[in-house]
């Protein structure tokens, strides 16, 4: 009984005391003297060490350590950084083929900063060049150096427990949701401003309306008013029990004012008002319907005896309400593996069929790497993910895209990456 009550007390005081007053070493230390004049013994100390550091733990990510100051409490930093080799291999009219070797690095480095209990701030910088749909950096120029662009700065203020509001240059899965790239590619960081609706119906049911007004171009040069884009995106996640799960939504993207304006040097020399490559004007505007749905099902094996974690059944299609030809697009695939690549040996399988017309999206949105970020084209992709480590892992990116305008002109496109998380 005695030694019971040694021991509550000392948890007591490293709980209470020593997370504000001393180092996670001073702590062993003291715990080792405790085993050595036989007050605890070592699991009695390992037990009273491991409830120590995880208060501490739990004091700093709720700022109520007073260890720190508040301001280090309430910011968190996150970044990352891939190293690419790409390899292309074009094939164009006349038997013309060239082929492309091409190193690059990515890097971005993002805050968050909690404000007060409703508001956050997110600050985020990235290797770029201004292209929106990249953050890559290719070697060369002679050693030069490379470029930081900002990549996000919003913030984001939960006014109720079903309402927030978004705004700034913001992140993508904040202003939309989307199983696949076939629509918006994913460095694409929006700017605007979006209402987010969320209620849980029961727990296996939970709904939720992405509100958005984003500005898509400043320039009024011309007589024309500056493009805007609305979106509305309702969604509904569905569980159906432990293992399944299903998750979909509809989205209408209405962009404004696209019609006659001059189309965006990142544009790509696809769609019919587009031929030039950012010298001629559009002939549409882009009132997209979207519908999206993802079916998730956890150990879909098991019954085979193979210890796959997780498989995702995925597709979206789209049409351009302001054209009749070349309007419509799709996307289809399936991912299997681990739910998360974070430790060594977890992986993850992927493939997407997708499919554009020339004038299905606006060209300055899809997916950079299939067929360049081209509309008009088809295109297979495959992708393996391999963990070395925590917070490390390998990555194999494979496409095979054509068009479906005139001639083929396929591409094969192979990126290698290894990724680092901090």
């Amino acid at each position: 009984m005695k030694r019971l009550f040694t021991v509550m007390l000392l948890a007591l005081f490293t709980a209470v005391y020593l997370p504000h007053n001393a180092s996670a070493g001073e702590v062993d230390i003291l715990l080792q003297k405790l085993v050595e004049k036989g007050v605890l013994t070592p699991g009695e100390a390992q037990q009273v060490g491991t409830e120590t550091k995880e208060q501490v733990k739990k004091e700093i990510s709720q700022g109520k350590s007073f260890s720190l100051p508040a301001w280090v409490q309430n910011i968190k930093l996150k970044g990352d950084m891939r190293l690419r080799y790409q390899y292309k291999h074009d094939k164009a009219s006349g038997d013309y083929e060239k082929d492309t070797n091409i190193g690059r690095v990515r890097m971005r480095l993002g805050l968050e900063a909690k404000v007060n209990e409703k508001l956050k701030a997110g600050i985020g910088v990235a290797t770029g060049s201004g292209d929106p749909r990249s953050t890559n950096i290719s070697f060369g120029g002679y050693n030069s150096k490379k470029t930081l662009v900002l990549d996000y700065a919003y913030a984001k203020y939960s006014a109720l427990p079903w309402l927030t509001l978004v705004g700034g240059k913001m992140h993508l899965n904040d202003t939309l949701w989307e199983p696949t790239d076939l629509i918006w590619d994913t460095d694409i960081t929006p700017e605007g401003a979006v209402i987010q609706l969320n209620k849980n119906i029961n727990p296996n049911l939970a709904l939720s309306m992405n509100l958005g007004a984003l500005i898509v171009d400043t320039d009024t040069s011309s007589d024309n008013d500056a493009p805007m884009a609305y979106i509305i995106q309702p969604q509904a996640s569905y569980k159906f029990n432990d293992d399944v799960s299903l998750k979909g939504a509809f989205s209408f993207q209405s962009f404004h004012n696209v019609k006659g304006h001059v189309s965006s040097s990142y544009s790509s020399a696809s769609n019919s008002g587009n031929t030039t490559k950012g010298t001629s004007s559009y002939l549409y505007d882009y009132q997209m319907l979207n519908p999206a749905l993802e079916l998730k099902v956890m150990q879909p094996f098991k019954a085979l005896g193979l210890n796959i974690e997780t498989l995702k059944l995925f597709g979206e299609y789209v049409n351009n309400l302001d054209v009749s030809d070349g309007a419509s697009g799709f996307s289809l695939g399936f991912q299997f593996g681990n739910d998360k690549v974070e430790k060594w040996g977890d992986w993850q399988f992927r493939y997407v069929y997708a499919m554009l017309g020339k004038d299905a999206v606006l060209d300055v949105l899809p997916d950079s790497d299939r067929y360049s970020g081209k509309t008009g084209m088809r295109s297979h992709e495959g992708s393996l993910t391999y963990g070395l480590g925590r917070n490390t892992f390998l990555g194999l990116d494979v496409y095979r895209s054509w068009s479906i305008i005139g001639a083929k002109a396929p591409e094969t496109l192979v990126q290698a990456d290894w990724n680092m998380k901090f």
